[in-house]
């Protein structure tokens, strides 16, 4: 239920963006110049605030999103022995929302589980209208994703960038430890968004073994 959330209330966070002006990202710190340090060297940094950005162009939403369980072909096949499978539950949930059209054609989920060590990953890719998709939508998307994903594991603690695979990867941090993962791949028009709990840190893995195509 919890990952469902998350990217509902990152579609609905589009809906916004998309009929209200961006008023400026500012920091929202604990503590006046406080960082969250965790593993591998990244540093956290607090989050912006959850403001709109510009309306992008307006896009045609003739048509609705389609599940393509194709997109998935994107992801590793598994993740640390476990399997990378559809999940059909969530993928229903984020298609419904109306918002959702304005910047994309097709949507699934993939989830990761391993139930011995605990860890889980899920992944949105979705797949993006051209054109309809900015740097400041993508902000608001991942601002929104996180604050969904975050609500029941103590509220964001912080944000932060990480190369991985040569590539930059937004980081969010809960403060209960779960992390989200924000890929958007510019010249193949995709968005991959994750969710992931665990020591195995199985988001980061993902991150690092996606079958992009040349």
């Amino acid at each position: 239920m919890r990952r469902a959330t998350a990217a509902a209330v990152a579609i609905a966070g589009l809906l916004v963006a998309v009929v209200a002006c961006d008023p400026g990202s500012t920091q929202s710190t604990g503590a006046p110049g406080s960082t969250i340090s965790v593993g591998g060297g990244v540093t956290f940094e607090p989050p912006t605030t959850f403001g709109p950005p510009p309306s992008p162009s307006p896009p045609d939403t003739a048509s609705p999103v389609v599940l393509d369980p194709t997109l998935l072909a994107i992801l590793p096949e598994s993740i640390e022995g476990a399997p990378i499978t559809e999940a059909l539950d969530e993928a229903a949930l984020a298609l419904t929302d109306p918002a959702l059209p304005r910047i994309a054609t097709a949507l699934d989920v993939g989830v990761a589980v391993d139930t011995a060590s605990a860890d889980l990953v899920t992944a949105h890719v979705v797949k993006l209208r051209p054109e309809a998709f900015t740097d400041a939508t993508f902000r608001q998307w991942r601002d929104s994703f996180d604050e969904g994903a975050c609500a029941g594991a103590g509220g964001v603690g912080g944000v932060a960038q990480a190369t991985i695979d040569e590539r930059t990867v937004h980081i969010g941090n809960c403060m209960s430890g779960q992390l989200t993962y924000h890929l958007w791949l510019t010249e193949h028009d995709i968005l991959i968004s994750a969710s992931s709990i665990g020591e195995g840190r199985f988001g980061e893995k993902l991150m690092d073994n996606l079958r992009v195509p040349a």
